[in-house]
């Protein structure tokens, strides 16, 4: 913890990554604390080095790497933008002694939003019959086979944190059926959020939809594969706002093209931008957003509050909020001299 908190001090804080439009650069300029000096890098080669070499804290989507850690002398907070902090190294930010923390739970209601939007996109083929209407062609005919209702299916929650439980509470006016899985086995406020437990080889079989709500790295990375694909029930939706490093892309156009799969919602690639190459972009069956699950004006202000309230927390010496600490180095690193205000 920051036992060298100084009031009246300046904190240069670089946020780094794509969130960082200029429309957002301006709502998070009006709400940022009076005493942060904001820099911003919205794509990597708008980073540069003082953006390292001169900031007390940085606030990211974008990865961090042990060397931007060995060049950010200055910096020991780092405050990812959202939850996910598999692009972060944590192992060394624990061997610099900076504490990480993520915005726990402050956007799961946007994102879940954006599962269920994908989901009745995808059922009732929303952006086929919008392109043909647009084009001067009336298909109701053309639509009825392929179009399917939400209302009463059955969908698997993989992961169950903030956001899995978001969603499950945003079906329930669906009447839907909504089984979950979790590595940890169930949760406690199960009967609360209207969801059952299941094993994931239950879940796939048995599920309509399956939504996918857990974090990326290596222990899930590929987890949708042919082998997953082929466990679910035949004409099964899938839905992605989580990493696009779960699925297996070419194994998911397979199963697109095949059948097995009537449908699929994707917010997240395994490569993003998704490549122009990529088969994905020819199948009228799927539903593609290009990482926009939390891209909502209403959410800037949410996030960017949440991330300034651990911020000046840390600086105050204040410890974490528990949800929110993902590293809290044994031996932090100590303060530099303060330097001229910019």
């Amino acid at each position: 913890m920051n036992d060298n908190a100084q009031p009246g001090r300046r904190y240069r804080v670089a946020c780094l990554g794509f969130v960082f439009d200029p429309f957002a650069q301006g709502v998070i300029d009006r709400i940022a604390p009076g005493n942060f000096d904001l820099s911003y890098a919205e794509r990597p080669e708008d980073m540069t080095e003082a953006m390292l070499t001169e900031s007390d804290m940085l606030l990211v989507v974008a990865p961090v790497t042990d060397g931007m850690m060995a060049k950010a002398s200055h910096v020991r907070f780092i405050q990812k933008w959202g939850t996910g902090y598999e692009k972060i190294d944590v192992a060394a930010a624990a061997r610099h002694g900076i504490t990480v923390a993520i915005t726990a739970g402050a956007n799961a209601n946007t994102v879940a939003e954006h599962a269920v939007t994908l989901m009745l996109t995808a059922m009732r083929r929303i952006v086929v019959a919008d392109r043909a209407v647009r084009e001067g062609r009336w298909i109701p005919a053309e639509l009825r086979p392929v179009s399917q209702r939400l209302h009463g299916k059955t969908v698997g929650i993989v992961g169950f944190g903030n956001i899995g439980k978001a969603v499950a509470r945003q079906l329930r006016g669906f009447d839907c059926r909504i089984l979950y899985y979790k590595r940890g086995g169930p949760v406690a406020d199960e009967a609360a959020s209207g969801a059952r437990y299941a094993g994931l080889d239950e879940l796939y079989a048995q599920s309509d939809v399956v939504t996918l709500h857990c974090p990326g790295g290596a222990a899930n990375r590929g987890m949708i594969d042919g082998a997953a694909l082929a466990k679910m029930k035949r004409g099964a939706v899938l839905i992605n706002v989580a990493r696009g490093e779960l699925v297996v892309e070419d194994d998911l156009v397979a199963a697109l093209e095949n059948g097995q799969l009537s449908a699929a919602g994707l917010d997240v690639f395994a490569e993003e931008p998704l490549a122009p190459g990529s088969a994905l972009r020819g199948l009228e069956n799927v539903v593609l957003t290009p990482h926009s699950a939390g891209s909502l004006v209403d959410d800037i202000a949410i996030m960017a509050n949440h991330s300034f309230e651990n911020m000046l927390a840390f600086q105050r010496g204040e410890r974490i909020r528990a949800a929110d600490l993902i590293v809290d180095p044994e031996r932090p690193r100590l303060p530099l001299p303060e330097r001229t205000a910019p």
